[in-house]
């Protein structure tokens, strides 16, 4: 962990920190397929049905998605939706 989540750690928990990078990894993800797809965010948004401000907080982390919203995006960037408990530090793809 870096300096700053070591600190942050320490007022908040271990897994409040855990769970923030977690995101990150997810919106990383998401932002990732989309521009290998070469989708905007509007584009991503109009196929998931959801709003393209919603994108675009996922991901800026802004905010923690649904499970149902991201099965939406799944399915709209053709990926699978796969929960199997790794955590490749590594992979910043979703499915393939």
């Amino acid at each position: 962990m870096t300096d700053f989540f070591n600190r942050y750690a320490q007022i908040r928990g271990k897994q409040q920190v855990q769970s923030l990078q977690l995101e990150g990894k997810i919106a990383a993800q998401i932002k990732t397929k989309r521009q290998h797809l070469q989708l905007s965010q509007q584009q991503l948004a109009d196929l998931a049905g959801v709003p393209k401000s919603t994108i675009g907080r996922i991901e800026a982390g802004l905010t923690s998605p649904k499970v149902t919203t991201l099965l939406r995006i799944s399915q709209a960037l053709n990926t699978s939706f796969i929960i199997d408990g790794t955590n490749d530090p590594k992979d910043t793809t979703v499915g393939s």
